[in-house]
């Protein structure tokens, strides 16, 4: 049943991550503007007594 699944034994330390942390770094970007946004957004409302 499984015959077509070879099963190959891990070696640490050779998986390519690099678009793993380029997407990491980029959630982290957006995460981070996102944040900003809405922190300046709740400081103009209550500077405009919203």
């Amino acid at each position: 049943m499984a015959s077509h699944h070879e099963i190959t034994e891990h070696k640490h330390g050779e998986m390519d991550i690099r678009h793993h942390q380029a997407t990491f770094a980029g959630f982290i970007k957006a995460a981070t503007w996102v944040s900003v946004l809405a922190i300046a957004v709740l400081v103009f409302m209550a500077l405009a007594n919203a």
